[in-house]
Parts: structure tokens; C-alpha cells; sequence
């Protein structure tokens, strides 16, 4: 039995369709070309994929089969070529770090700047995405590393946590309590929480607005844009809102901003992400010296 990829792709378009004119079109080849194909697969097969009684390309239960098994043919074959593709020689001498804005504050450069003298063959691509961005960057853009909290769990990914990292509050030096050596969350009364939208990273926002519930305070809430730390600064600056940060950003904030620690400590993960399958030795390399300045804080 001998079907080719194209044979696949070509049945599975016409399986999304249901019209051999509308797959000819979306793959921008001739229609008698898409009906060749089919009936050669189905000869290759030795089995009906359609069925051409009526004016419509209706599957049979052999086709419904094909189709599906088919997707994930495709699928394999395109992973295939990207996994190799890895090995190419300027891939091997570069790594591509996707990471989210706190672990830019402090990690990664850390993590750069040691990789330069025990890996000084690897250049490593840093990549800048929004809170909630990494592990879909990381698979879209085929990256090496993905570095942030609460990751997606991926199909073919590893993901591990490297340290939990302890909250604080960042308010405006301005406000009363910002001499306070910590802080219990209901001392805020009805200051709103400023936060990123929920939908760029549901677990990490629950889990956020959690830390403030169980600790007896159910703050109202500003929206702000992707990044916290960015134009809507001012209104912790004016003591308008306080949020919810990391240690990695304690040194990273404004002069007119304390980041002062919760009298009842609770902290967030900070997590890596790669490619399962993934054997490159420098990437193994990269992986285990990020750990180790992960753990060293």
C-alpha cells in the first residue's frame, strides 16, 4: 500500500468542505486534480472514502476515519519537519527564551549574563511577551524555553516550577501604610486591586484575587492593559490602587513605589517550559543552568 502526504491533505480538504470545488480552491490546484487524488487514495486504501451518489462529497464511515486520522497524519508530519528543523546549524547555536515581564526584571538577565561564560556558544534569543502569553508563544514560534506562572499545560511540553517567589504590596509611598514593616490586606479598605485582564491568564488572576479573599479582603478590581507595570503606573503612584507583585520585581518598581510584604506570606511559582523531546545538549545545558540561578534567588 503506498499513499503520500499529499494524497491525505488533499482527502482531508475535501472532507472539511464537502465539495471537491471548494478543497480545489482552498488548495489552489485544479479540481480533476483533487478528484484523481481521492480516488487514488481509496485505490491505495482498497476502500470507498466517499460517497458520489449525490451532488455533495458525503464520507462514508471509512472516510469519517481517514479524515480523522488523517488530521492527525498532517499534524505529525508538520511536527516532524519542525522537530528537525531544530538541528539546523543556526538553531543549534542559538536559543530562544520566551519569558513574561518579571522574569525580564530579574531572572533572565541573571541567566544571560552567567550563560555567557559557561555557554559561550549558545546565544540565547530573548523574547518579551504579555502575562499569559508564554507557553502559547513557545509552541506558535517554535522557542526553546518559556519562563512565567501558571503555563498552559501543552500536549509534547515539560513543565517545571524553579522556586516560589514571595508577594508583596505595591503601593504609592504616599499612602499611610507605606512605612507598615508588612501588611494584613483588609488594612487597604475599599483601595481597588489593579490587575491585567482575566483573560490573559485565568489561574494566575484566581489565583491573585484568592490570596486576597482568604485573607479578608474582597478588594474591587481596575482592569488595566497587559502590563501592570506600564502606563497605568499612576494610579498606584496616586494611591489610587495597589497590586500584587512578585519578589523578582521588589528594586524594579518606581522610586514613588514600596513593595512592603504580606503579614501572612504567600507566594507564586515561577515556572519553565520546553519541548519534551527536545535532546539538543545545549538546551539541557540552558535548562540546568537556569535552575541553578533560580534556586540561588
Amino acid at each position: 500500500m503506498r499513499i503520500t502526504l499529499r494524497q491525505v491533505e488533499i482527502f482531508v480538504a475535501v472532507a472539511e468542505f464537502g465539495h471537491f470545488g471548494r478543497a480545489a480552491e482552498a488548495l489552489h490546484i485544479s479540481q480533476p486534480t483533487v478528484s484523481q487524488e481521492v480516488t487514488r487514495l481509496e485505490r491505495a486504501l482498497e476502500v470507498a472514502l466517499l460517497d458520489r451518489s449525490g451532488r455533495s462529497a458525503t464520507l462514508t464511515l471509512a472516510g469519517e476515519a481517514m479524515a480523522a486520522e488523517g488530521k492527525k497524519l498532517l499534524a505529525h508530519a508538520t511536527q516532524v519537519v519542525l522537530d528537525v528543523k531544530l538541528h539546523e546549524p543556526s538553531r543549534l547555536r542559538t536559543v530562544r527564551v520566551v519569558a513574561s515581564p518579571s522574569i525580564v526584571n530579574r531572572l533572565l538577565p541573571a541567566v544571560i549574563s552567567k550563560a555567557e561564560q559557561s555557554l559561550a556558544s549558545t546565544r540565547i534569543e530573548d523574547i518579551l511577551v504579555d502575562t499569559g502569553g508564554v507557553s502559547a508563544h513557545l509552541v506558535a514560534e517554535q522557542a526553546d524555553v518559556g519562563l512565567g506562572r501558571f503555563l498552559d499545560t501543552v500536549d509534547g511540553y515539560s513543565v517545571e516550577v524553579l522556586a516560589e517567589e514571595q508577594v508583596f504590596v505595591a503601593i504609592s509611598r504616599k499612602h499611610p501604610l507605606a512605612d507598615a514593616a508588612h501588611l494584613e490586606l483588609p488594612e487597604l479598605g475599599d483601595l481597588p486591586l489593579l490587575l491585567w485582564p482575566r483573560e490573559q491568564n485565568p489561574a494566575y488572576f484566581d489565583y491573585l484575587l484568592e490570596i486576597c479573599t482568604s485573607r479578608g479582603l474582597g478588594p474591587l478590581l481596575l482592569v488595566s492593559p497587559p502590563r501592570i507595570v506600564g502606563s497605568r503606573l499612576y494610579l498606584l503612584s496616586e494611591s489610587r490602587a495597589f497590586s500584587l507583585v512578585s519578589a523578582a520585581l521588589i528594586g524594579h518598581l518606581p522610586e514613588d513605589l514600596v513593595a512592603i510584604p504580606l503579614a501572612r506570606p504567600a507566594t507564586l511559582p515561577l515556572e519553565m517550559q520546553w519541548r519534551t523531546s527536545d535532546g539538543r545538549p545545549q538546551l539541557a545545558a540552558l535548562r540546568a543552568l537556569i535552575r541553578d540561578v533560580a534556586s540561588a534567588g
